[in-house]
Formats: structure tokens, sequence, C-alpha cells
């Protein structure tokens, strides 16, 4: 053989979360979250814990395929080939009381005879965080010297606070108040200016306009108003408007598969409800061909992005547009 088995069993722990070894047990993997170590300092990345069941030896097929399938022999060759790595691994555990798999971890036997696993804690099986090392979280420590020293310094500057510098702020201030001080005493004139300039301005009942794209350019003569010393000055001014196009909104569907009979489409989406998809009957008018979708969206990226996904496990997925 090319590799040993126990190196397929490393590979496969990366992608599978359980992998039976026949005759022997079967490894668990369960994803951890991302830990923190208050009295080392350390951040620990996401990863996978592995756990190993001595009641899980009928064989799957996942580690005799993946066998075949890297070193090109047939079935029966690679049954042989892991009964024979078993067998010598537990006649090791036997006479020695322990056994180390390289990559996977350790076994060694109790009093009552019952195998006891320890992980191998030097490589993380989460792809998620493949590769992302352990990392020391430096505290910032501040003794009380440096802080009654920052304080102090702080009150030196307040006291510091000459009359020359408060004259400058006063005289920056002064006038920005007395400037706001006028616009409130004169608020009743300019309201009187705005109703008089209202009075002479037309009054039009309000139509709806129902716009379409690449709509007509309308030009529109309106009054507009020169104000010079309380007198008014009506000139004629020309005043463009434009109409901006509205679209319609558009939904799109990944389409898990067609049916023409009801029952065959109602059972995919009860499938496919059970997988957490928001599945439905896709209704276009055509009422002989029944679509099933995985969801439905009204942005086209989203769906892009979801079908690249679902394709992984229906290359035939594709995407309807109504």
């Amino acid at each position: 053989m090319t590799n040993s088995v126990e190196h397929y069993i490393s590979e496969l722990l990366f992608t599978h979360d359980c992998i039976i070894v026949m005759g022997f047990g079967g490894f668990i993997g369960n994803k951890n979250s991302a830990r923190l170590n208050p009295s080392a300092g350390i951040i620990t990345p996401p990863g996978k814990s592995i756990l190993f069941n001595t009641e899980l030896k009928e064989n799957d097929g996942i580690l005799i395929d993946h066998i075949v399938k890297n070193e090109k022999i047939s079935h029966e060759k690679a049954k042989k080939i892991t009964i024979k790595f078993v067998n010598e691994n537990l006649i090791k555990l036997k006479k020695y009381k322990s056994l180390r798999i390289n990559k996977i971890g350790i076994f060694t036997l109790n009093s009552d005879g019952k195998i006891i696993f320890s992980q191998d804690l030097s490589i993380n099986y989460n792809l998620d965080s493949f590769g992302l090392p352990s990392t020391l979280n430096k505290k910032i420590l501040r003794s009380q010297k440096t802080e009654i020293k920052n304080t102090i310094t702080k009150i030196k500057k307040i006291k510091n606070f000459s009359g020359k510098k408060l004259l400058k702020v006063a005289a920056i201030l002064l006038p920005l108040i007395s400037i706001s001080f006028l616009s409130v005493t004169q608020e009743d004139k300019i309201n009187n200016l705005y109703t008089q300039m209202a009075s002479l301005l037309p009054i039009t009942d309000a139509k709806t306009i129902n716009i379409q794209p690449k709509e007509i350019i309308n030009t529109i003569n309106q009054p507009t108003i020169d104000i010079k010393k309380n007198n008014i000055n009506i000139k004629e001014v020309t005043i463009t408007t434009e109409e901006t196009p509205v679209f319609s909104k558009s939904e799109y569907y990944i389409i898990a598969g067609a049916f023409g009979e009801k029952e065959n489409a109602k059972k995919l989406v009860a499938r496919l409800s059970e997988w957490n998809y928001n599945s439905s009957i896709v209704n276009d008018g055509n009422n002989k061909i029944m679509r099933v979708c995985y969801s439905s969206y009204s942005v086209k990226e989203n769906a892009l992005s979801d079908l690249k996904k679902i394709r992984t496990e229906n290359p035939d997925a594709w995407i309807l547009s109504l």
C-alpha cells in the first residue's frame, strides 16, 4: 500500500463526523467553538473533539471505499488489509495495555478491560479553522500609580486655565450667540414674507401619474418670485422635470425538481422542509408542470450564492425567474 490504514482514517476525520473501523470501533467527531483559558491567557481556535465507541464495529463502507479509491485495489483486498491492521493493533493493546495510533490518539486498557481513548490534540480536524494556531492573550495591566499621576495632571491643567484664555473663548462665543438671538427675534417677519409669497403662487389639484420607462420630458412654465427690499417682482422661468422610471420586482426560485403529479411534488416539499429549506411549489401559470423550489429570493445575487452551495448536493438545481 502507498499509505497506511491509520493515514486514511486521519484523512476521513477532516470531512466526516463518524468513521467505523470494522472489528475495532467507531470514531465520532463533534465540533467545538473557540475557547479562552483565563488563567493561562490562551485563545484556542474552533476545533473538533474525537470520541471512540467500541460498540460501533459494523462496516459502514466509508473507510473501505476510501482505501479502494486511493490505492486502486478491490474491496476484498481492502477489507483484508483493514482486518490485518485491526488484529495487529488489538494484540499490541492486550500485550502492552497501551496503543498509540499516529495522528489519531492513544488507546489504553483499564482494570475492567475497557478501552480508554485520548485524542491527539496536535491536529485540528475542524476544516473551518484549519491552520489556525492557539494564541496568547496578553493582558494590559495599569498600576495605581499611573492612574493617580494622570488624575493629578488633569487637575493641574484645569487650574492653569488663565483669564486670557477665557477672554479668547468669550470673543468667539459672543458673536455666535448674538447671531442666533437675531434669527429668533426676526422669525415673525420671515414667516410673514413666506405667507405673502404663498398667496401669489397658483394652486393646482394633484393628479396621480403612472410612470413608465423612457417617459417624455415635460416642460412646465411656473412663476418665480424675486424679492428685493419688500418689493415683489414676478418673472417667468422655464422648469424642466424628468420622471424617474420604476422597474417591477422579480422573484427568483432555486428549482429542485419538476413533476407531473402533485403528490410527488408534495413529497419533495416535505423532504426539503425537513432539511430546513423554505420549500414550496412554484405556480407559473402552467398547471401541468409543478416545480418544487428550495427557497425564493427577491435579489438575484443571493439566489446565485445559494445555488453554488446547493449544487454540491444537487448538480441539476437551477434558477427560475418570474
